[in-house]
């Protein structure tokens, strides 16, 4: 502050001419009056900082959250392998395997091959020998039927294993024996084995032609069985890498090209149905909030009547509309937990509900990063605690979705509770979903009330130094205004002063300068004169002398 004791050490002579006290007094009358607007604004904000209402209210509040979100989870929860298996539940060796098999393209392709070793065309894709006719030959699945069957991008892309196993690229004649040595191995495994492979074959070829050699056959049927046991080991020895790494490489490419381009179609319709869903539950659920929220203030008010009931419904829409945002951000949420569900869809469709997880944090990270965005300045202990508010809530959202499962169990063995719902599910699901969302949001409730109140009392204090410190800065500005008002006075009284002095300067040197010329003049009046002259010379130096004395 600026003390009377200093005010009286400023030395008036140094000041300037050209310094501007108006200027300085309007520039902190300005500052002043912001100073105090800013301090209001301040002491309005701290009024409306709070402990949080009762709990009562929070947990209700809780509840209805997580009955709502767990709601718009379980409607998106499922993963497109997971509706595929459900939609599928064919088992391989029965069914897909016999599917394959019949499928026109199959049938169709493997005609060709036949016409094609009838006219001496037919090359063996796996060695490069021609394939006579009367030679048995296959037409083998290079990428084999039972890989395809489990391969999970396959049903992410909700592609079956005939429309990708029959692709022409995926069919290749080769010699019988060769197609069964391969089975449902895939050509890679199949070459990295294959010196231990052929190995075994010797093996197995010596052992089956000694049994030959002691068999009661005769000569020419022991030679017959042995060069034909002969035949099929060099079929199968005649296999050459190269060429069978090529055909993989190109059915691979073409199978892993329909799998890319339909999965991605599948992921963005699920994306836009999963997001539209969450953001209209969401707006429903918040709606209906509002609503209840309006007509709970029109009861509570003495005078009722329909224009006031309409009023309040007005308010409830309104306030619905200023919090549309949210409804946005879950939709953001939704979408980018999707995309993260189908990254990892082999994965998530193992567990059933950690797609609602995956969700379910991305919200909370997405809520945590919006909060220290959109809040630099607040104390790091706020900032901690209030995350830390945001945490807890994904980590309730989380065990109400493993809760509702339980409980959905429990309720599926009573009788009547597996009627289905339209887009929920079963009766059990809808009352587990709620059980989990009263158990989890009363949890849930005690721990943020908690929270919010530390949040409160953090805020209080910050804002109670913060009005100190403005409430100092207005006393330091009404000093300085005060300051500057004294010295302008005291500035203003010296000029005033100075200026009747110069003044005054200025009559003694007009008044010197015409005795002098009336001096001169009565030099050349006549001596007759002179007496006259002399007595009106001593009126004159009486008068200035006068004049003299008076300034």
């Amino acid at each position: 502050m600026i003390s009377n004791t200093a005010n009286q050490n400023i030395e008036l002579d140094k000041i300037e001419a050209d310094f501007d006290f108006e200027e300085i007094e309007g520039s902190l009358s300005k500052r002043l009056e912001e100073s105090f607007s800013d301090l209001n604004l301040l002491e309005a904000d701290r009024e409306k900082i709070s402990d949080p209402d009762s709990l009562g209210k929070t947990v209700l509040d809780e509840i209805w959250k997580q009955f709502g979100n767990q709601i718009g989870l379980d409607m998106t929860n499922e993963s497109l392998i997971q509706k595929y298996d459900r939609e599928h539940p064919e088992p391989y060796k029965d069914n897909i395997d016999k599917k394959v098999m019949q499928d026109k393209r199959y049938i169709e392709a493997n005609k060709t091959m036949k016409e094609q070793q009838q006219a001496g065309k037919l090359k063996d894709a796996y060695t490069g020998r021609d394939l006579k006719s009367g030679e048995k030959a296959n037409l083998d699945h290079v990428v084999s039927k039972k890989e395809l069957y489990d391969n999970q991008r396959r049903k992410q892309a909700n592609l079956s294993v005939a429309d990708l196993a029959n692709k022409q690229e995926n069919l290749k004649p080769t010699n019988e024996s060769l197609n069964k040595s391969k089975g449902a191995k895939s050509i890679k495994k199949y070459v990295e084995t294959r010196e231990t492979r052929e190995k075994t074959l010797i093996t197995q070829n010596e052992r089956a032609s000694k049994k030959v050699m002691e068999s009661n056959k005769s000569e020419t049927e022991k030679r017959w069985q042995i060069e034909k046991n002969n035949k099929l080991l060099n079929d199968k020895l005649a296999a050459d890498d190269d060429l069978m790494m090529k055909a993989d490489k190109e059915a691979r490419k073409a199978i892993n090209r329909d799998i890319h381009i339909n999965a991605a179609k599948e992921v963005g319709k699920k994306v836009g149905k999963d997001t539209l869903k969450t953001m209209a539950i969401s707006a429903l659920f918040t709606l209906l909030k509002e609503i209840i929220n309006g007509l709970v203030r029109f009861i509570k008010t003495k005078a009722k009547s329909f224009n006031g009931f309409l009023t309040e419904m007005r308010e409830s829409v309104k306030s619905f509309f200023s919090k549309i945002l949210s409804v946005v951000q879950n939709g953001v949420s939704t979408l980018i937990g999707t995309i993260l569900s189908e990254i990892f869809g082999p994965i998530v469709s193992a567990f059933k509900k950690l797609s609602s997880l995956i969700k379910q944090g991305v919200s909370s990270v997405i809520d945590a990063v919006n909060f220290l965005q959109s809040n630099k300045n607040k104390p790091l202990a706020v900032k901690v605690a209030q995350v830390g508010k945001i945490i807890t809530a994904g980590l309730v959202g989380g065990s109400a979705i493993f809760l509702g499962e339980v409980f959905e169990k429990f309720l599926l063995s009573v009788p009547g509770m597996q009627i289905q719902i339209p887009m929920i599910g079963t009766l059990a699901n809808m009352i587990g979903l709620f059980l989990s969302s009263l158990v989890s949001g009363l949890i849930g409730s005690i721990i943020l009330n908690i929270i919010d109140k530390f949040i409160a009392k953090k805020l209080k204090e910050e804002s109670d130094r913060k009005i100190i410190d403005k409430k100092n800065e207005t006393m330091n500005l009404q000093q300085a205004q005060r300051f500057i008002a004294e010295n302008h006075v005291v500035a203003t009284k010296d000029n005033a002063m100075r200026e009747i002095a110069e003044n005054h300067t200025l009559a003694k040197e007009l008044i010197q300068q015409s005795l002098a010329e009336i001096f001169d003049d009565s030099k050349t009046e006549s001596k007759q004169n002179a007496d006259t002259i002399s007595e009106n010379q001593r009126d004159l130096a009486q008068m200035q002398k006068d004049l003299e004395d008076l300034i």
